[in-house]
């Protein structure tokens, strides 16, 4: 078959089998699960690919699949990934009545690119006319929320870091990979539309601890250390540096007080904040969290509090593959046409993903398609279109698979022999995030 016949018949794969992406889509939709507690979600992805005929392996990182077939040579091996987790959002009008859990940043949808590009090009049959290897990965906890939960596990043995692609990286999933799609739904009322191209800031999450001394609060103050004084003076310092950093470097930083005390009328002794500082480089995001860090020490000295910094969760700065990117652009408008994709290199998010830290390693893109209204993590974020949101991105998904791994595989040997990882190896990848987070 020529290439445009196997692209035709691996749409025509999807399309016939799109009722049972949307039903796949729906299910995810309604049993949401957060990071590393995904069982429902592992296992029904795992059954359909295993239907399709991939063969997979489960409990990676504790809930991850990771499944392949072999084409015609294994030369190269191109892996289609989503993430399998939700999030924490009670108020949102559609989340589990029970849990609060909701898809509110559509990883659901994702997920059905990963397994429509399997029913694309493995039920087809295609895969064996293709030179290389494809890889069908669901990874677990992207978002880095619960961090009390995630180093529970960490001291458990269960997981040695607590973000999912770290987790992956760090167990090797990634060592015989070449090259990745992932994928991620966009909000804002869109129908069919891709968009690609954009970089993502890194982020530190930081949990912080202020200690004092209690005391009567109206009757000997002055005997007390307040730890919510030390956490406002800390604020406050935290707040005076937002003029200090470069708007080329797009940092952000945000906090919660997650425990302001325990009594209003003793002196707080014990207070608690979440933090999390981003910046679109690794050197500005190094920058801005020595500043934070150096703001929270001296809110502390300024009362004569105690102060606990754990930097415990880490996503690097996200650079796509323009190389890669460009083969799928090309396949999105031959899908949709051109007004419909947009090509929006040089672009920056103020969010974070941890598919910086594959792309770090492999080259990666992560394309924004349609079919959702509202806004990530919002209320009002939502699935509009099941077919935009579902089948459409599995399909510029297979499509640009056949691009690569056609002929030779000659695009995807010309693609690894052109990038230039950020680290030589996963080793070197792991002791920097290592040193750049503190116990």
């Amino acid at each position: 078959m020529t290439r445009e016949e196997l692209k035709k018949a691996a749409v025509r794969a999807i399309e016939d089998n799109k009722d049972r992406l949307i039903e796949a889509g729906e299910y995810f939709y309604n049993n949401p699960e957060t990071g590393f507690q995904e069982v429902k979600t592992s296992a029904y992805f795992k059954k359909m690919l295993e239907e399709i005929g991939v063969i997979c392996k489960d409990g990676i990182a504790v809930t991850g699949v990771k499944g392949s077939v072999d084409g015609r040579n294994n030369d190269f091996n191109l892996a289609f990934m989503g993430e399998l987790d939700a999030l924490n959002m009670p108020t949102h009008p559609h989340c589990d009545k029970t849990t609060g859990k909701f898809h509110g940043c559509g990883h659901n949808a994702q997920l059905c690119t990963v397994l429509g590009a399997a029913i694309g090009l493995v039920s087809s049959g295609i895969y064996k006319e293709l030179d290389g290897k494809l890889t069908f990965i669901g990874v677990p906890a992207e978002e880095i929320i619960e961090q009390d939960f995630r180093m529970k596990l960490r001291d458990e043995g269960k997981i040695g870091l607590l973000g999912g692609k770290q987790e992956f990286i760090r167990l090797g999933m990634f060592d015989d990979v070449d090259a990745v799609l992932a994928s991620h739904i966009l909000g804002g009322g869109t129908h069919e539309h891709f968009w690609l191209g954009h970089s993502w800031n890194g982020v530190i999450f930081k949990n912080v601890r202020f200690t004092g001394k209690p005391a009567h609060a109206g009757l000997a103050p002055h005997e007390g250390i307040n730890a919510l004084e030390a956490a406002l003076c800390a604020l406050n310092n935290v707040n005076a540096l937002r003029e200090s950093f470069c708007d080329d470097d797009h940092v952000r930083i945000h906090y919660i007080i997650t425990k302001g005390g325990s009594s209003c009328n003793i002196v707080p002794d014990d207070v608690r904040l979440e933090f999390g500082v981003r910046a679109a480089t690794l050197k500005s995001l190094r920058d801005a969290n020595e500043k934070v860090n150096r703001a929270l020490r001296l809110g502390a000295e300024a009362i004569g509090a105690g102060l606990e910094i754990h930097d415990s969760g880490l996503d690097l700065p996200c650079h796509q593959n323009r190389a890669l990117a460009e083969i799928y652009l090309s396949n999105a408008r031959e899908l949709l046409g051109d007004d419909k994709v947009d090509n929006v290199f040089g672009t920056y998010r103020g969010s974070s993903t941890d598919c910086g830290d594959v792309a770090s390693l492999i080259p990666l893109i992560s394309p924004y398609f349609g079919g959702a209204t509202g806004k990530p993590h919002a209320n009002d974020f939502d699935i509009i279109d099941p077919y935009a949101a579902y089948v459409v991105p599995a399909e510029a998904a297979a499509m640009t698979a056949i691009d690569l791994l056609f002929d030779g595989a000659s695009a995807a040997k010309q693609l690894k022999a052109d990038f230039v990882p950020d680290f030589r190896n996963k080793d070197e990848y792991t002791a920097l995030t290592s040193s750049l987070l503190t116990e």
